[in-house]
């Protein structure tokens, strides 16, 4: 169990560290105009902020806003039991998402030097939350969602509805590479870069959100890395008292010699 805690707290470091290099990467990248981000190579990396603009604005799955971008699904919680290392039953829940959207229409960023296409595939897209809410499964459905939600609605699983929006016309952040055909884009393959951010926030809200992030995860980590020193030092204590009572239980016995 000590093991398993301690890697917890491995991953949560690690993932500390790629998070600090993202923030070092925004960091190091100047936003550019708009306008100017045709002129450079491909594979260029840049960041670009201005207004979103969307040709032919999507109707969002769930809430039904215009949206240049959209991210819907539902998600079931279940309730299972496992048996643990000494045989008891333990009670355990999963969510497992059973129906998935995303979409997006043709866009670009507006700013005062220019515009210049997104490509959103392959993008981390920071949106807005619209809907956020228990949902029933539908009892009837003519679609493969409904359909499949319909055969689970008599089980005692949850469901709940999710779905997050970039409205157009709104300030967004972008950092990618640019693409052929003035767009920006997620990097290509081989590229040393690996992020591609489309986001609502700033990049200074943004900076500051990563930097709580990273805090937070150092702790949880001390937290974890603490959990798992308690628990093998209990283990070794436990070891240590079942082998003095295991000596304490065996028999003494003394020689005597005869003269």
């Amino acid at each position: 169990m000590a093991i398993a805690v301690a890697a917890v707290g491995c991953g949560l470091l690690w993932y500390r560290r790629s998070v600090g290099k993202e923030i070092a990467l925004m960091a190091a990248t100047q936003t550019s105009g708009a306008g100017s981000i045709a002129a450079l190579a491909p594979g260029t990396l840049v960041a670009a902020a201005g207004t979103l603009r969307c040709r032919s604005p999507l109707a969002a799955e769930f809430s039904q806003k215009p949206s240049a971008y959209f991210a819907a699904l539902i998600e079931r919680t279940e309730t299972y039991y496992e048996r643990d290392a000494q045989g008891k039953e333990e009670r355990k829940t999963r969510t497992i998402t059973v129906h998935s959207n995303v979409q997006y229409g043709s866009c670009l960023i507006e700013d005062a030097t220019g515009r210049v296409g997104i490509d959103f595939a392959g993008a981390n897209v920071e949106a807005i939350e619209t809907v956020n809410e228990p949902t029933a499964a539908p009892s009837t459905g003519s679609s493969v969602v409904g359909g499949l939600l319909s055969a689970l609605a008599n089980s005692n699983y949850t469901y709940r509805r999710r779905e997050s929006i970039l409205p157009p016309d709104i300030p967004v952040y972008v950092l990618g590479e640019v693409h052929e055909g003035a767009l920006i884009g997620a990097p290509a393959t081989g590229s040393k870069n690996k992020i591609f951010v489309i986001s609502h926030k700033s990049k200074e809200a943004r900076t500051r959100s990563l930097i709580w992030t990273t805090r937070w995860l150092l702790l949880g980590a001390i937290a974890l890395f603490a959990i798992a020193a308690g628990l093998a030092g209990w283990a070794v204590s436990k070891g240590g008292l079942a082998a003095t009572k295991s000596v304490g239980a065996e028999p003494l016995v003394f020689a005597t010699t005869n003269s």
